[in-house]
């Protein structure tokens, strides 16, 4: 008997976790996909939801539904069992939110602790809301004499959660599918067909099939049923492993190719800061990239392009700006090296008053030829306040918090005679936004980010990888320049080329290949239609139930 036991001064109290199922199930499914995620090896991500979509089974059972309690109550069961499913994997692998709103949010630490539970709270409750939908849905047909069996309720639960997990309005919109990336298995290649979205789902698929197997072992008693099941999940993981095998070969190819030296300035977080609001003191940030550049230059001269990250340039580039102390430091650096520079920096627009998260391209004699893109995709808070252009005042309220425009969506640029497709930070984590760039034309995409306010052990390689998953999908090379790291390239056969430490000045020089006129992916056409798919699933499900009159169905308990 696994047990609990806690002692006051007047009495002895002992919890018998074995007479609660639903919270043993919650724990262990919180822990088995908490240790699961990036950077940890996916070692669950096959079966870490089977202890919840159990309940979710169990829940929604005909006897559930049946037994006197409350409606309210039953909702309430089934919303507390994912909650602390969701609470609990937060806690584990984004426990970098606190150490973000200490440095972003200058908070003190046992305010970013409480930022952290917040965040916990409420960041994935998909995982709630599934086992709610599901009970809602067993409800209504109950009430109207159709009863779902225990198969259709596990395949009604997942499909539920796929659903919800594919809509949730998420800043870092992560799930298990980029664990395939992670781990280099062939299998992730197959994104370009399916997308990563699509390997999440056929991770879902393998949970549900191993939650059939433990079902068809509680009903039949017979470990031979349930090794049935049990193959078949491995089968479908299989499967997929060999349909990736070979897809990558096509893209090794290329029929042009671009030396590009990537720059790494580290600047720190408080460097930054000061930048923003004392002109005076980005004039060293900007000399800090033109010398790195410079030194990169003397040891690479065979660089066709430099490349600096997000806000790399700590002030206004557009040529209305150029009598600017940082924008000559740049023109001029580029002029004298004669090599093309582009960079994250700062946009203005006079006629809206509004500044822009940009990204610039200056040609080889230090000019600026054509327009910025504009971040299209604002962090809530740090770049943008929410409902801000409904009531301006809240700029007013809240001076420290970002006050951004939005940019005008993808949008391809010309680099040096290349389509450029230039992404900003976070918008590298939807894939319809570099789907985009690649039907407007791109043939490189470029992601330039700052993620020195989130730490260097876990949230760096999260987001690495999860921008690196783009390139696989529609098969364009990926130059990624950080900040503070991790600043790498992939290519477009998945081929992940060296890169930068974490935390330290750094420079390298990255040969990438591409093709002029690169095909779009499968992918590329279908991008996000995971909702879609699990909405007609899930109708077709209910359908069937309700053709079916009284599809009573024996059940034990799980």
């Amino acid at each position: 008997m696994i047990s609990v036991k806690s002692s006051t001064s007047v009495t002895n109290k002992r919890i018998d976790l074995a007479q609660h199922p639903a919270l043993v199930a919650s724990i262990v499914t919180g822990l088995c996909i908490g240790t699961s995620y990036i950077p940890f090896p996916p070692w669950a991500i096959l079966f870490g939801l089977v202890p919840l979509a159990l309940q979710w089974v169990r829940m929604s059972s005909p006897e559930s539904l049946d037994a006197p309690t409350s409606w309210r109550s039953k909702l309430r069961s089934a919303f507390f069992v994912g909650w602390l499913a969701q609470f609990i994997l937060n806690l584990i692998g984004f426990h970098w939110i606190a150490y973000t709103a200490v440095e972003f949010g200058h908070f003190p630490w046992w305010a970013g602790v409480l930022v952290l539970i917040a965040f916990a709270s409420i960041a994935h409750l998909y995982y709630a809301l599934a086992g709610v939908g599901l009970v809602a849905l067993a409800w209504q047909l109950r009430k109207r004499g159709r009863v779902l069996g225990e198969r259709s309720r596990l395949a009604a639960g997942f499909l539920i959660f796929a659903l919800i997990e594919s809509l949730w309005p998420s800043i870092f919109p992560w799930h298990l599918g980029y664990t395939w990336l992670w781990m280099d298995w062939p299998g992730a290649q197959f994104a370009d067909v399916i997308g990563f979205e699509g390997l999440n789902l056929v991770t879902l698929l393998a949970n549900a099939l191993f939650a059939l197997a433990w079902l068809a072992r509680q009903q039949s008693g017979s470990w031979l049923h349930a090794a049935k099941w049990a193959g078949a999940a491995l089968s479908v993981f299989l499967l997929i492993q060999l349909l990736g095998l070979g897809r990558s070969e096509p893209w090794k190819q290329a029929s042009h190719s671009l030396k590009v030296l990537a720059i790494q300035g580290n600047v720190g977080n408080y460097d930054k800061l000061i930048a923003e609001h004392n002109a005076d003191f980005a004039r060293p940030l900007a000399e800090k990239y033109t010398r790195l550049s410079a030194e990169a230059l003397d040891r690479h001269p065979e660089a066709q392009l430099l490349i600096w990250p997000e806000t790399a340039v700590p002030g206004f580039l557009e040529n209305e700006f150029r009598t600017e102390a940082v924008g000559q430091i740049v023109r001029q650096f580029v002029k004298t090296r004669g090599v093309p520079v582009v960079t994250g920096a700062y946009s203005y627009d006079r006629a809206s008053k509004t500044s822009f998260n940009g990204f610039f391209v200056l040609d080889r004699d230090g000019e600026i030829t054509q327009t910025a893109y504009r971040k299209s995709i604002l962090i809530p808070f740090g770049e943008r306040f929410p409902f801000s252009d409904i009531i301006p005042y809240q700029k007013w309220l809240f001076p420290g918090l970002g006050s951004f425009g939005p940019g005008p969506g993808p949008t391809a640029m010309n680099v040096a005679g290349i389509q450029w497709g230039p992404q900003i930070c976070l918008e590298s984590l939807y894939p319809w936004f570099t789907a985009g760039l690649a039907k407007k034309g791109a043939q490189v995409i470029s992601n330039v980010t700052n993620d020195s306010w989130f730490g260097k052990h876990f949230e760096p390689y999260q987001h690495l990888y999860m921008t690196l998953a783009r390139a696989i999908e529609v098969r364009r090379p990926l130059v990624r320049s950080t900040n503070t790291g991790i600043t790498t390239v992939i290519l477009a056969d998945g081929k992940i080329l060296p890169w930068s430490p974490i935390d330290k000045e750094w420079y390298g020089i990255y040969d990438v290949p591409y093709q002029a006129s690169p095909e779009l992916t499968i992918y590329t056409g279908i991008a996000g239609y995971s909702p879609w798919l699990m909405s007609l699933a899930l109708l077709a499900l209910a359908a069937s139930a309700w053709i079916r009159p009284m599809n009573r169905v024996k059940t034990k308990a799980v």
